[in-house]
């Protein structure tokens, strides 16, 4: 089938095509959900299990062994490995790429819970935790809330009546708080009082656990009307717990009251979160996995502003804002392709020297890059930075196939005197073999990236194949609406008029004629590019008779580029300048809280003295993950996110520069900056490429971290391996820096 020759006899089926193509696509971007990065699926299972105040060693022995253990026989398994901290311990589970993580996640649930047969008789030990690692699954926006003296009170209004709220805003997966104190009846028992009545402390705890139901207490039934029995024994108040009786001593009852002192408080503050210094919980929004993170954020805000109203003694300051940084990327992307596209009409125009002509090949550009987006759409991506830059990529590309057919078009009509349709069929037929073949050779280089495995495949999959199609589409414009436009919008006349003005007769012609503005700017852009072309014939001339100097000068180029190969680094994903970063402050291990608590109010000053910082969240006695949640609770740990204001003097790493180096005169103190990455972290475990949960780059004196994981069956030759390893690293660094000083 003639393309070309349909095309031109049938300008209405083509023209139809196009519409049909640019509506689909304009359609498909208006539902387009809008992120930073392409969806990633990291095949990981983590088990969280929570024992408080146990040893890591006891419960290493007991619970993270156990789980290992039990994990190690699932299919498909890369790696297991764990964490044990005092109370909690942390397996991680990563399985091989391609992997249903769904399934591998029920597996693993059910193999923890045959482990669970082993653990200890615990009453405290808690019942362990499975997920699978979902990046979608990060909070997009977490806000500090203060403006309630009491801690207990703050929390429970976020609990019980915020969270709902925000939970409603369509696009919302969970609302969660963070922080506060947690409300509790407490119960102080008297240990002389217990004695002298002849009670024991396990007996007055059963006997509370006991009173404090509601059972069933089956149907009652009057005439034709049934009714569901319940007894009510939740305890209503204070009072009435301390009412109920707990034993007996010398015939009478002894009651609660009578032996301890019950009050409504709240549980032993082992955490401390702030907002600025002042005292404030956290609010963490999570997204539904589909939900378009923009629109979310807006929803949030909107129910937000109802949430003021409502609590208008509740001061609310934003830590983190996910949205914010997708806008300004995928803006900032969007105008650089918009310029690109800009500039590219313009140099054709210019090349062209043709109204007609450049409108001819610029609506490549529009038609090929709207299309594109229905194949987003149908394979389910996002408009993200990735996509977008293929798209940029792709708009110096689609013009390519257009340019060469018009210009054989150009030359049939200039060399063989046909009508503008009669060149347009035969210009097209005629080139295009090589056109296809030329386009094809451009989309078999991005088919590798559809090969790589891991989670670099699925980063570059939507970036190489928006390319390809994109490309695609181009091919098929140029040999349809191409040959279609030029045979009605193509004048004869002016493509001869133009020819003979470049002639040397034709320019003391044109020297003798009033020409317009537009008309002597393409005059004086075809002279140099006339000049150009006898350069370029002068040169080719030349290179022709001096093949040896050709080639060695070649070489040359080629061997000194590969000697500076080695001198680029490689990184997945360049640093950003995202305007926020979390600092973590280490003490020595078996600090109290309060010195912890203490240490931390002089870093936050010191954070909050800096001119481009705007909040500082901060938490002592836990390391903040997850942008912006809580972790087990560590009293020797401090964490702070600090987000810096949009307009601000220096950038994101000059920031953290210069607050690693104030943080550094901290007593006792050691102080890790890191640059939040709104895509994840990405680092290297193990030798695998792998990401996490909340990602983090530490950049303190513009150096990155590295984690060797130390490991072995005895315990005691494991810590000298790893001050070993750690002092052969720093003399390592010491000396790199000797060497790049010395140069």
């Amino acid at each position: 089938m003639n393309f070309a020759r349909f095309s031109v006899t049938r300008p209405v089926a083509v023209t139809m095509r196009i519409l049909s193509l640019v509506l689909l696509g304009a359609i498909c971007l208006t539902k387009l959900p809008v992120d930073l990065l392409p969806k990633v699926s990291l095949p990981t299972v983590v088990v969280i299990t929570q024992w408080p105040n146990v040893a890591p060693e006891e419960m290493e022995t007991q619970v993270t062994r156990q789980i290992e253990q039990a994990v190690s026989s699932a299919s498909n398994i890369y790696q297991v490995s764990s964490s044990t901290v005092e109370g909690s311990c942390f397996v991680r589970v990563q399985f091989n790429y391609g992997t249903d993580i769904g399934q591998a996640a029920v597996d693993v649930l059910q193999l923890v819970e045959r482990a669970r047969q082993k653990f200890p008789t615990d009453p405290t030990l808690q019942t362990p935790i499975v997920f699978k690692l979902d990046p979608s699954q990060l909070p997009i926006l977490i806000y500090g809330v203060s403006g309630e003296p009491d801690p207990a009170k703050l929390k429970a209004e976020l609990d019980n009546q915020i969270s709902p709220i925000l939970q409603s805003a369509n696009g919302v997966a969970s609302a969660v708080a963070t922080g506060g104190l947690d409300r509790a009846i407490i119960v102080d028992v008297d240990p002389d009082k217990i004695r002298a009545y002849h009670l024991s402390l396990s007996a007055v705890s059963k006997r509370i656990v006991t009173e404090n139901l509601n059972l069933p207490a089956g149907i009652a039934r009057q005439s034709e009307t049934e009714y569901v029995i319940r007894s009510l024994g939740y305890f209503a108040s204070p009072k009435e717990a301390a009412n109920i009786p707990v034993g007996s001593f010398n015939g009478q009852l002894v009651s609660l009251g009578q032996v301890a002192n019950v009050r409504d408080s709240h549980q032993e503050q082992r955490l401390y979160t702030r907002l600025n210094g002042v005292p404030a919980a956290g609010m963490i929004i999570v997204k539904q996995s589909a939900a378009n993170t923009v629109e979310t954020a807006k929803n949030v805000r909107a129910k937000l502003e109802q949430v003021k109203k409502l609590f208008p003694n509740l001061t609310w300051g934003l830590a983190y804002d996910q949205s914010e940084f997708i806008v300004n990327a995928i803006d900032d992307v969007k105008n650089s392709a918009l310029i690109g596209g800009a500039l590219a009409v313009i140099i054709l125009l210019f090349f062209l020297r043709n109204f007609r002509s450049t409108l001819v090949v610029a609506l490549s550009i529009p038609i090929s890059i709207i299309s594109t987006f229905a194949l987003l759409y149908i394979c389910g991506f996002t408009l993200n930075v990735l996509s977008l830059s293929g798209l940029s990529l792709a708009t110096g590309l689609i013009v390519d196939d257009a340019v060469v057919v018009l210009e054989n078009i150009f030359r049939h009509i200039e060399r063989d005197r046909k009508r503008p349709a009669e060149a347009a069929v035969s210009g097209t037929t005629e080139i295009s073999s090589a056109v296809v073949a030329s386009t094809i050779t451009i989309m078999v280089v991005f088919l590798p990236l559809l090969l790589i495995r891991g989670q670099s495949g699925q980063l570059f999959t939507e970036f190489a194949l928006v390319v390809i199609f994109s490309i695609a589409i181009s091919l098929l414009d140029a040999l349809t609406v191409v040959p279609m436009l030029a045979s009605r919008l193509i004048k004869e006349d002016q493509i001869e008029e133009e020819a003979e003005s470049h002639t040397r007769e034709g320019k003391e012609h044109r020297a003798e004629k009033t020409r317009g503005l537009w008309k002597r700017m393409f005059d004086y852009f075809g002279d140099r590019f006339d000049a150009l072309d006898a350069s370029y014939r002068n040169g080719l001339a030349w290179a022709i008779k001096h093949r040896i100097w050709v080639l060695l000068g070649a070489t040359s180029t080629l061997v000194a580029s590969l000697l500076l190969a080695p001198q680029i680094g490689t990184e997945l994903l360049p640093q950003t300048d995202s305007g926020n970063f979390t600092v973590t402050i280490k003490m020595p291990v078996g600090t109290a809280l309060s010195k912890t608590n203490e240490t931390m109010l002089k870093a936050e000053a010191i954070l909050r003295k800096e001119s481009d910082v705007e909040t500082v969240f901060a938490a002592a006695g836990t390391s903040l993950s997850l942008r912006g949640t809580t972790t087990s609770l560590t009293p020797y740990l401090g964490s702070m996110t600090v987000r810096l204001k949009d307009a601000r003097r220096h950038t994101t790493q000059q920031v953290m520069q210069a607050t690693q180096k104030q943080l550094g005169q901290l007593a006792g103190a050691r102080a890790i900056v890191a640059l939040q990455v709104v895509g994840g972290e990405l680092s290297l475990q193990g030798g695998r490429e792998a990401q996490a949960v909340g990602g983090e780059h530490a950049v303190g004196d513009e150096r990155q971290r590295l984690a060797l994981p130390v490991g072995g069956q005895r315990r005691e030759r494991v810590a000298p391996a790893r001050r070993r390893v750690a002092h052969r690293a720093h003399a390592a660094d010491l000396a790199r820096q000797g060497a790049r000083d010395a140069r």
